[in-house]
């Protein structure tokens, strides 16, 4: 009897290193899955614009400064989202953490920058064919507040509950390749082409909530709160979409604004 409580509680660590191992793997796969989303969206009319070697059958603007700082910046972030969780599985949270406060400043300056480049995109006419400039803000604007909460409770929870931040963090770098899958050529440029590209976005929040319910049981709150929030803006995006007016009349009134 004795012989197997010592045996159980020498197998206790083994088997908590082996979850620990299991769960940095998952979330490094997760981070790249996305940066290969990013990437593939964004590579004919950003990252390999200048190179020519990749052509979806989609119009892509000029890479202005606007454009070209917005890029920048964004891929700046999703570059430290895939860092930081390298840093963990490798073990280094000291330097986890100290990334992380720089990360969370530059978090914050993308929300300027997010707006500077709608002004950019409703000044030079820029939407698809099934809508207009200034209702097709309602896609980026209302992403912000969405990014913003997201970006405030993983914040809140790194010192709290690491089980949360890793999985709001998650849910924001996954809401985040909504622009990328929207520049999929994979359906008409419509408005039920639209939702379709914004479900791919929440089919990436399908493989954390399996990988909840292996390792929990059920899906974490965590989880629940980046899916559910992604959703309801996809709903929001696209009563507006299929509103014409209602929005452009808001956003016509918005600081810097030129339909």
């Amino acid at each position: 009897m004795e012989e197997a409580a010592v045996a159980a509680s020498a197998s206790a660590p083994a088997q908590v290193a082996d979850r620990q191992r299991r769960e940095r793997r998952f979330y490094s796969y997760m981070a790249l899955a996305a940066l290969a989303v990013v990437f593939i969206g964004f590579a004919p009319t950003y990252y390999l614009k200048t190179f020519g070697v990749v052509h979806f059958p989609r119009p892509g603007p000029d890479l202005n400064p606007t454009l070209m700082i917005h890029g920048l910046v964004f891929s700046l972030w999703v570059a430290l989202f895939v860092v930081q969780t390298q840093l963990v599985a490798a073990g280094r949270r000291d330097l986890h953490r100290s990334l992380g406060v720089a990360g969370f400043g530059l978090a914050i300056a993308m929300l300027p920058i997010m707006y500077w480049a709608v002004l950019d995109q409703t000044a030079r006419g820029s939407a698809p064919p099934f809508t207009d400039p200034l209702t097709w803000s309602c896609v980026p604007l209302l992403g912000m507040p969405v990014y913003a909460i997201l970006l405030w409770l993983g914040w809140r929870a790194r010192r709290t509950d690491l089980q949360a931040h890793k999985r709001l963090m998650l849910g924001l770098m996954l809401m985040l390749t909504q622009p990328a899958t929207g520049r999929l050529p994979v359906v008409p440029p419509v408005l039920g082409g639209f939702v379709i590209q914004g479900l791919l976005t929440a089919a990436l929040f399908v493989p954390l909530i399996v990988w909840d319910r292996r390792t929990r049981g059920k899906a974490h709150p965590a989880t629940m709160t980046g899916a559910l929030l992604y959703l309801m803006l996809l709903a929001a995006q696209t009563g507006f979409l299929a509103t014409p007016g209602l929005w452009s009349a808001f956003a016509a009134q918005l600081p810097g604004m030129t339909p």
